[in-house]
């Protein structure tokens, strides 16, 4: 497939794009390695940033989160040293001051005891330092004082009465908790942070509650902390709580929001900075709670279609807190350089592209310039021009295919002018050949037109009297069986004879397809009502099987499909005499099909063997291909092609089977295998048009068979599935009585040399009222018609004298000529004549023999005639017995009086529209003697009937 694809390139090309390829594969295969390690870079440095930051962030609140319970556990020492007393808080209050001066991110310190007495050092972020007192002997009053360096007391500030200390929630937690833990966050009334209290229960020696130590921790310094990482170019750290309160960020943000005086916390999805919001977003969209965070995540999401990276630690110190670290990094921070170098390995791409297409196209000039100047060369010599030679200086491989091509074309020039004198000869030697031959042809398609004319003309007498014959009721069994006989035979010998016309116009090339849209179905149920008897006489079961797939209605050749089946269905029953017949038919699609090998052969085998042979024999047979296939011709292509498919057929009896000696002649004219011989019985030419018209429709035949096991005949055809919409329904057929009434009467010119045909055509028309004259040649014919003016003629093609050809081109030719219809009458087959008696003037063509419904039918379409047809619900004449069907003056007696006369005016005035009327009011008062009258008139025994009313009337 490469090579053959390669084959069509130019050199240039193929010398260029490999060469391109190869630079451009290169280069885009270090670029991709290039920005995927770039990707990989990215993330691990991304990676190992967010671990570094979670990890500083995770030690510093470990240092800052721990040193508030240890400022608790130091004033516990004190206690229980019994350096301070819970029942003196006087005494703390330079302690506590201390230790908020020595810890500069501690807000408060302070110690509260079970009577409400209450101490507390605090230290605002402008240096100031003051006590809070609350004494049971003041009435639990809160009082705030200024103090100095020394600790002291100096000016009183605020006072907040009856605030019992004890019924603060950090006081009750820490009750209830009984250990070291943590208070609520909560917002600062003085400070703009947010503090959370170390709080830790103090008990005596008797396991008695004595107090509750409180370290209040500012979380602002916390915030300045994660401000001071450098995480990225923009990225950022914040801390939160499981329910995804904002306890600290690295952003400007403050942790709480104000609304009137009233400051308060908020959750970190309604903060103000866009990347903080969204991370929030993200992370509660992905665990839906955030308390499903059991351990460190590495995540990345997208914002605006850019990615960042993401980081989440839980952190967990012991003594009840439960907070989650996350870092977020936009990628955008690490892949700037990354961008930029791959950008400058594409631009280096396309320059390295640049040079070798340049570099290709020197390459490629300077190999096939020498190519192309023998080209040119071999151009010209192909032309005649024998003295242009190529001139190349070079010494190289291509230098020397020049010299070579010189040497060569002087040699040619010597050969050409001896072979021109020999094509001469041997011209003219084949210029006699095809006269010959075309001699041959023209006697041969003149032949076969005369054997047509001869053969067909007098059974078109034998089949045409049989049909009128069988329509006569007053035949006896034995006479009808002898017509029967007769007609049958007749259609044989029509059959054998348009055997040997099939085959030879096959060998002609001038059998063409007749697409039709048909019902599938009901052809199998036709061909097995068909062969169901034969079958049964023989005691063989006749199987029809067909796949559920296989569409009921569809287009292809339906007349050439009946003929193959019957001509495999008739020598399958005609040689086998136990078993049966079976019929399969399966679909299958194009695809696939006609791949076939050219010169498909095969290898005997023995007798006892199954041989399958294509039909061709090992001939090479040019397939149909689906779309030159002649039944895919139709106006929509592309709907046909879609609807096409194979119909695959096997036919397969029991039979004797055919010996391997025989498959070679199978299918050859005029051969019969041995079976076939001993029957003594058919032409040999069944199965070779067979053959062909499959082949015409797009498949293939092939047989295999097993001597004494029987014999299989495969073939498929391709078909197109339509819908029932397009198939034709078929009209019921129905018999001829009369012409309608009302219409004036026709005259009807019947011109043939032969006097049976003639007279067929007078026995089926006279009946019906028709004026009918005669002519035997086309010279009676048209003095005829230039006196009478017939509204048709029936023309019969070949006479002596004057032919139906010249007849009619002289009819035609007239304005009197172009009111008369012509329908030709030929015994001609080939296609061809069709086309030249329609070009002679003629408006319809019919071969013989004829169909009488086809008469009918051309005269209503030609000049308008309108018939009375059998009403299949009337009472059927052939169901009378004889004895009805005998009438007497008796039955006449019955009928009215009036009835009767009329009956008998209108026989003398061969009235046939007032007759049949007549005998329609009769049927309704007798039906039985209404059937006999209409058997007398179809018979012509006219004299009977008035013979029968003369004697009713003189009974009476």
């Amino acid at each position: 497939m490469v090579y053959k694809i390669l084959d069509k390139l130019p050199l240039r090309t193929v010398l260029i794009v490999p060469f391109v390829l190869q630079i451009v594969g290169a280069v885009g295969l270090v670029g991709y390695l290039s920005f995927r390690n770039g990707q990989k870079a990215v993330n691990n440095l991304a990676s190992q940033l967010m671990s570094e930051v979670s990890l500083r962030v995770e030690q510093n609140l470990q240092v800052y989160l721990t040193t508030p319970h240890q400022i608790n556990q130091t004033k516990l020492d004190a206690v229980n040293l019994g350096l301070l007393k819970m029942e003196n808080l006087s005494a703390w209050e330079k302690y506590l001051l201390r230790q908020v001066q020595l810890y500069p991110y501690i807000n408060f310190t302070s110690v509260g005891n079970n009577k409400g007495d209450y101490r507390s050092g605090e230290q605002l972020s402008n240096g100031s330092r003051t006590m809070n007192v609350i004494e049971t002997s003041t009435g639990l009053n809160f009082n705030s004082y200024n103090t100095n360096e020394r600790g002291d007391r100096t000016t009183f500030i605020t006072l907040v009465k009856n605030y019992d200390n004890r019924q603060h929630p950090a006081y009750k937690k820490a009750v209830k908790i009984g250990k070291p833990t943590w208070s609520s966050v909560y917002v600062s009334l003085l400070e703009p942070t947010l503090i959370i209290s170390a709080i830790q229960p103090v008990y005596s020696e008797k396991n008695q509650l004595e107090g509750v130590l409180f370290t209040a921790l500012r979380l602002d310094h916390l915030g300045r902390f994660l401000h001071s990482l450098k995480v990225g170019k923009s990225g950022q750290t914040f801390i939160i709580d499981r329910q995804g309160t904002l306890l600290a960020t690295s952003t400007t943000e403050k942790p709480f929001r104000t609304k009137g005086n009233e400051r308060q916390l908020f959750k970190v999805e309604e903060s103000s900075n866009p990347l903080t919001r969204s991370t929030a977003k993200y992370l509660t969209a992905k665990f839906k709670k955030l308390d499903q965070i059991k351990k460190s995540e590495l995540l990345s999401f997208e914002i605006d279609d850019k990615r960042q990276f993401l980081k989440v630690l839980p952190f967990l110190d012991g003594k009840g807190l439960d907070w989650l670290i996350v870092v977020v990094v936009p990628e955008a921070d690490f892949t700037k350089e990354i961008d930029a170098n791959t950008r400058t390995a594409v631009l280096l791409c396309f320059a390295a592209l640049g040079v070798a297409v340049a570099i290709g196209i020197l390459s490629s000039q300077w190999v096939t310039n020498p190519i192309l100047s023998l080209n040119t060369a071999a151009k010209n010599i192909a032309k005649g021009e024998w003295d242009k030679t190529v001139e190349s200086e070079r010494s190289d491989e291509l230098g020397e295919l020049a010299k070579s091509f010189n040497s060569m074309a002087q040699q040619l020039q010597q050969s050409f002018e001896t072979l021109e004198q020999r094509v001469q000869e041997r011209t003219a030697e084949l210029a006699v050949a095809k006269d010959k031959a075309e001699v041959a042809n023209q006697a041969k398609s003149t032949f076969l037109a005369n054997m047509s004319h001869e053969l067909r003309s007098p059974l078109n007498a034998i089949l045409g009297f049989s049909q009128l014959m069988t329509r006569s009721q007053t035949l006896s069994p034995e006479h009808q069986e002898n017509i029967s006989i007769i007609s049958s035979s007749g259609e044989h010998l029509l059959t054998l004879i348009n055997n040997v016309l099939d085959l030879s116009k096959i060998e002609s090339g001038r059998t063409t397809l007749n697409p039709k849209k048909f019902d599938l179905y009901r052809l199998l149920n036709d061909l097995e009502d068909m062969f169901q008897l034969k079958a049964d006489d023989k005691h063989l079961q006749l199987v029809f099987d067909r796949s559920p797939d296989v569409p009921q209605y569809v287009e292809t050749d339906e007349l050439k499909l009946r003929q193959i089946l019957i001509n495999l269905l008739n020598n399958s029953l005609k040689f086998t005499d136990e078993g049966g017949v079976s019929v399969r038919v399966s679909k299958q699609l194009l695809v696939g099909k006609n791949q076939q090998a050219e010169g498909e052969t095969f290898e005997r085998s023995e007798v006892s063997q199954n041989t399958e042979i294509p039909a061709h024999n090992g001939v090479k047979i040019s397939h149909v291909s689906p779309s030159n296939n002649q039944i895919m011709g139709t106006p929509n292509d592309d709907s046909a092609s879609t609807s096409s498919f194979f119909l695959n057929w096997e036919v397969e009896d029991t039979g004797p089977g055919i010996a391997t000696t025989e498959l070679d002649d199978l299918f050859e004219p005029f051969v019969q295998t041995k079976t076939g011989k001993d029957s003594q019985e058919g032409t040999g030419l069944g199965l070779p048009i067979s053959r062909k018209f499959v082949e015409l429709m797009g498949g293939k035949m092939s047989v295999c068979s097993a001597v004494g096991k029987g014999t299989t005949f495969k073939f498929d055809i391709q078909v197109i599935a339509v819908d029932a919409a397009d198939i034709e329904s078929q009209k019921p057929t129905r018999n001829v009585i009369a012409l309608e009434p009302k219409q004036h009467t026709y005259r009807i010119l019947i011109v043939d040399d032969k006097p049976l045909n003639r007279q067929l055509l007078i026995k089926l028309l006279n009946p019906l009222g028709f004026e009918l004259k005669e002519a035997t040649n086309g010279q009676e014919a048209i003095e005829i018609w230039d006196s009478w003016e017939p509204h048709l003629i029936w023309m019969d093609m070949r006479m002596p004298v004057m032919d139906g050809y010249e007849a009619t081109q002289y009819i035609k030719r007239t304005l009197k000529g172009q009111a008369t219809a012509i329908i030709a009458l030929t015994a001609s087959v080939l296609e061809e004549e069709r086309a030249v008696i329609l070009s002679a003037g003629c408006d319809a063509f019919m071969r013989k023999p004829f169909r009488e419904a086809d008469i009918f039918d051309a005269m209503h379409k030609h000049i308008g005639v309108r018939y009375l047809y059998e009403d299949p619900g009337q009472t059927n004449l052939s169901a009378i017995t004889e004895a009805d069907r005998a009438m007497s003056a008796a039955n006449f007696v019955k009928l009215p009086d009036s009835l009767v006369a009329d009956l008998k005016l209108a026989i003398l005035n061969a009235d046939i529209d007032l007759i049949d009327t007549l005998i329609k009011q009769i049927r309704l008062k007798d039906a039985v003697t209404a059937g006999a009258i209409a058997n007398c008139i179809e018979n012509f025994e006219y004299d009977k009937i008035l013979k029968l009313i003369s004697q009713a009337i003189s009974h009476e």
